[in-house]
């Protein structure tokens, strides 16, 4: 019985470790009332998991398991009464903002809340002091109210009436590849998504997903029930904020473990087709060969212990 139990919180750290490899880091190991070397590592990756949670997501409002692959270095040049003056070329395409949106505006419009409050700190400061630099960290709000946070470099120009803020953001490959917003449709969606507490219930929506991607996945009309909201809202917002709809996420993260599982252990694949929530093998490797281009069957398996 002891062993069967150590064996089963050894199985719930591998499965931890493979939750955290594929950017879930809401997942969490139950406690057990053993005091050992298994239980003091299962207390450990918990606070890690946490930590790298916390320094990770961005209040809600952006999807953290999008991997970051893009630095960009945005410039603002702004007037002494704060207003946007002139601004580096990439700057509307990293906002998702026509330029005229920005130009002559107030700076704080285009920073969120807590980084508006950052802001006015120094804005004292920057007036009474030409020679005042300073370094802070400030999250910048694109049209579709997510959040880019920067690093920013603040300054007076030499003998000029103006101020300069160099920004180095990084932001994710699908920002990258989304150049062209189309602002009819957003502000269509934005009726739909409009709170902090909307987003919230989304990101929850994701993470509830990442955390069931072993078993059979509830109905649309049963998840709604869940999270006390309607369908219609669960469906229009989870798209607007992820860009694909809630049962495409689900099994596309369900195959993606699986292809992992595939490829690095010696588990029978028809185990990881029930253990992907494929009630068939047939099932399972019909949507596998969609997703991939290729069969289960036709992956290198691990074969021995490196």
């Amino acid at each position: 019985m002891y062993k069967e139990t150590n064996q089963q919180r050894i199985n719930n750290i591998y499965q931890m470790l493979l939750e955290m490899a594929e950017g879930n880091f809401s997942y969490r190991i139950p406690r057990t009332d053993d005091d050992d070397e298994l239980e003091a590592l299962i207390v450990l990756l918990n606070w890690l998991a946490e930590e790298m949670k916390e320094s990770i997501f961005h209040s809600g409002y952006i999807n953290p398991h999008f991997t970051y692959r893009y630095v960009v270095q945005s410039t603002y040049i702004l007037n002494l009464d704060f207003l946007v003056k002139d601004f580096s070329t990439n700057v509307p395409f990293l906002l998702g903002l026509e330029s005229d949106k920005i130009l002559g505006q107030k700076f704080t419009q285009i920073l969120e809340k807590e980084s508006q409050c950052i802001w006015s700190s120094i804005t004292f400061k920057l007036l009474q002091n030409e020679s005042y630099y300073t370094t802070l960290p400030l999250k910048f709000v694109t049209s579709e109210e997510l959040l880019v946070p920067g690093f920013c470099s603040i300054s007076r120009l030499w003998k000029e009436s103006e101020i300069i803020i160099s920004s180095f953001n990084a932001i994710v490959e699908q920002t990258v590849e989304n150049i062209e917003v189309k602002h009819t449709t957003i502000n269509q969606q934005k009726e739909e998504i409009n709170s902090h507490l909307d987003i919230k219930l989304m990101q929850s929506v994701y993470d509830f997903i990442l955390m069931h991607k072993s078993t059979s996945f509830p109905t649309l009309k049963e998840l709604a029930r869940i999270f006390g909201t309607n369908e219609y809202k669960l469906k229009v917002g989870f798209r607007y904020l992820f860009k694909t709809s809630i049962y495409q996420f689900y099994n596309n993260e369900r195959l993606k473990r699986s292809l992992l599982l595939i490829k690095h252990t010696k588990i029978p694949l028809k185990n990881i087709a029930l253990m992907a929530g494929f009630s068939t093998y047939p099932n399972f490797s019909r949507a596998f060969k969609i997703k991939f281009g290729y069969s289960p069957t036709e992956i290198t398996r691990k074969t021995e212990i490196d």
